[in-house]
């Protein structure tokens, strides 16, 4: 519109116009309406980012069950490593920026491309494989069961079992033992069976055990005896009875307390009484007999063994491991005590729990380097079960001084497994020498393999379920359900068990590499936006697998705070990193992304650069009396596969490591947040300023994981599982 055409019209018809041309001046200048204009370009990109963490989430059990961590089992929690990944991503860039400012585009090109062509077998190759492989397993079934007399007592080792039933009558009440090994289990029939009288005891009173090495101590408060736990033989027989001044035989010691607990240790027996007390009594070398009790102590008085014992279980010749529904303690078993008042008894560790203790067990240690034939009886692993769910362990070191022979073990990443634990085990499944757990709720078993605990196979249980043991007869592995009244087992096969170990099969594995090299082929020759994302977005996921199933979502997050702030730093204070994205746009390489905003769009002409964009002023649009002619855009978003990556790896992360039952709700929720991030990130791009991506896209992304991770797992999701 000219200045004449304005002056020879009225001043209402001129009026009219200023006011329509300002407001379509406005119009076209709102953020709401330049996001409009690049709308196509904003739905590709998003488009992009959702399909990269897909097709991440697509390979990831392919990662998964070939266990390949950047770091190793233990480096998935540990700081250190993050900052590694941060040392390097300044390194690469330092690189890169030199060799551009020195004119080495060349050596940046192809070395790039080099590693580009790695890294894209990193999805190509599990992506081939994806498609063949069946991940499915066939369900375990029960085949047998057979009823057994009395109740379960205890485990035996890592494949037995002790039951004990009462028989016959008030005049001859007997303590029937039997004893199921892996191959009686197989023939239905106890390995062995061993009767003791219990009189002057009734048949209300409760028959505890204690396990040792080789035998097992057994105390029914009116007898304590010993049983070879290989043959069953009674080896030893102390009373625990006396007759009182009117000639009536009475249960417990002369000295008046009672024999509720025992343990053959030292040179003697150590007898805990329902009072709290403990003493210890010398074997007479000449009779056999208890001598009068030589020391003696006391219990804390929140002790129980009575209606609250779980198991007892002597670890070591001086050490002694007892187990209540509100404590698990390691008590020094001394043969003197320090002075001749009332004295504590010495206690080497002690777990306490306003929850309620439901399983125990104390063997080899999983996470030991040592072969259980190499255990020399120095060390070991305990853990305990809880009716809330929470499973915990701690590692003994008998080397160490008393006060640290117990450390606790952080990668216990059990959380969530089962609502109320049943049983814990110390397992040897694959009798590989190095141990396993298993891990029993209310209606299913857990077989948690190696250091990592996967769950390679599950077993339903019933309500009545009390304890699961593997057991091997002729090769064949069976696992056993011990309930109340029966036990039921069935054969597992190997269709039962989920892959494990790296799947590399011939033909996947060589037409992977082949799409792999023919893409990066077709890159070189023809680097045109499509090219340069579809090599974008599998790069990109390889990537978010990689690190995503590297670390868990503890290290991620801070991993993204960083990395936020460095990108930040690099954007809009030192600018290097545009400079990076100038070098990589200008080389025509898929480190980055490119959604055009229409058809026409050619990359490989691409020429506008990112420092340009800093500080791009808004252009004020051209004005006539009519609409404004909108001109075809021939531009492009770009965003930095980083962007898309970091983002990706929370998601991934948080599927990998999270319960199984919210973790991919909660992994739904980062990925909504981060997208929301991006929302937020487009209303600065519209104005054609080049932006710092991370800040908002890591921050709606952790934004997203914690509430998600509060819905659904309350304040769980705060415990990191981290160390340095």
């Amino acid at each position: 519109m000219s200045d004449a055409e304005v002056l020879g019209s009225s001043p209402e018809s001129a009026e009219a116009k200023f006011v329509q041309l300002e407001q379509e001046l406005v119009q076209e200048t709102s953020v709401i309406a330049l996001m409009k204009d690049q709308m196509t370009s904003m739905f590709g990109m998003v488009f992009m980012f959702i399909i990269t963490i897909i097709l991440a989430l697509y390979i990831r059990p392919w990662y998964d069950v070939a266990e390949l961590h950047a770091f190793g089992e233990a480096g998935a929690t540990q700081v250190r490593f993050i900052f590694l990944e941060l040392v390097m991503i300044f390194i690469f860039t330092a690189v890169v920026i030199a060799l551009a400012r020195y004119k080495k585009e060349w050596i940046i090109k192809y070395g790039i491309m080099g590693v580009l062509t790695i890294a894209l077998m990193y999805t190509t190759v599990p992506l081939m494989h994806m498609l063949v492989i069946d991940f499915e397993v066939e369900e375990f079934d029960y085949q047998e069961s057979f009823s057994y007399g009395g109740d379960y007592v205890s485990d035996l080792g890592m494949d037995g079992v002790l039951t004990h039933e009462l028989i016959g009558n008030f005049t001859n009440w007997e303590d029937s033992v039997s004893y199921y090994s892996p191959s009686s289990l197989s023939a239905k029939q106890a390995e062995w069976t061993t009767n003791f009288s219990r009189l002057p005891a009734g048949d209300f009173e409760v028959m505890r055990v204690v396990e040792s090495e080789n035998y097992l101590t057994l105390t029914n408060t009116a007898w304590i005896w010993t049983i070879n736990s290989q043959s069953g033989a009674i080896e030893n027989v102390f009373p625990c009875h006396y007759q009182d001044d009117q000639g009536v035989l009475q249960t417990g010691m002369p000295n008046g307390y009672s024999c509720d607990l025992a343990v053959m240790a030292l040179d003697g027996v150590f007898i805990f009484s329902k009072t709290g007390e403990v003493y210890y009594h010398v074997i007479s070398p000449n009779t056999g007999a208890l001598l009068p009790p030589q020391a003696h102590w006391v219990l804390p008085s929140y002790i129980s063994y009575g209606s609250g014992f779980i198991e007892a279980t002597q670890i070591s010749e001086d050490r002694l491991l007892l187990v209540t529904d509100k404590t698990a303690m390691v008590m020094i078993l001394k043969e003197t005590k320090e002075s001749l008042t009332n004295e504590l008894m010495p206690i080497e560790f002690e777990y306490f729990t306003e929850e309620t203790l439901t399983a125990a067990d104390f063997g080899h240690s999983p996470w030991s380097d040592t072969n259980i034939s190499e255990n020399l009886g120095s060390a070991g692993f305990l853990i305990v079960g809880e009716a809330n769910g929470n499973v915990t362990g701690w590692e003994w070191d008998g080397t160490k001084t008393i006060t640290n022979q117990f450390t606790l073990q952080d990668k216990m990443n059990v959380a969530g497994l089962v609502d109320s634990v049943v049983q814990v085990q110390i397992t040897d499944l694959d009798d590989s020498g190095y141990t396993d757990l298993l891990i029993s709720g209310n209606a299913e078993s857990y077989w948690l393999h190696t250091q990592l605990l996967k769950n390679r196979i599950s077993f339903n249980v019933g309500e009545e379920f009390v304890h699961g043991i593997f057991a091997s007869a002729d090769s064949v592995d069976s696992f056993y359900a011990v309930s109340s009244t029966d036990i039921s087992s069935g054969i597992i096969t190997d269709d039962m068990y989920t892959l494990e170990g790296l799947q590399l099969y011939d033909i996947p594995f060589f037409v992977g590499v082949f799409i792999a090299l023919f893409l990066m082929v077709l890159l070189y020759v023809h680097s045109e936006w499509y090219v340069v994302n579809t090599v974008g977005i599998l790069v990109g996921a390889g990537v978010i697998v990689m690190l995503g199933v590297a670390f868990v979502p503890g290290l991620i997050m801070i991993f993204m705070i960083l990395a936020a702030v460095y990108d930040a730093w690099a954007v809009y204070r030192s600018k290097h990193m545009l400079e990076l994205a100038d070098t990589m746009i200008g080389l025509q390489l898929p480190i980055l992304l490119v959604a055009p905003q229409d058809k026409d769009y050619s990359f490989k002409h691409e020429k506008t650069r990112m420092v340009d964009k800093v500080e791009i002023p808004q252009q004020k649009p051209q004005m006539s009396n009519n609409k404004v002619a909108k001109k075809k855009n021939s531009e492009a978003l770009f965003m930095g596969l980083g962007d898309i990556i970091f983002p990706g790896m929370l998601v991934l992360s948080a599927v990998q490591w999270l319960d199984s039952d919210n973790s991919f709700a909660i992994a739904m929720f980062a990925l909504a947040g981060s997208l929301l991030g991006y929302l937020a990130l487009m209303t600065y791009v519209a104005r054609g300023k080049a932006q710092a991506g991370l800040p908002l896209l890591n921050g709606g992304a952790i934004v997203g994981y914690l509430i998600g991770g509060l819905i659904f797992m309350g304040s769980e999701i705060f415990n990191l599982g981290i160390s340095l």
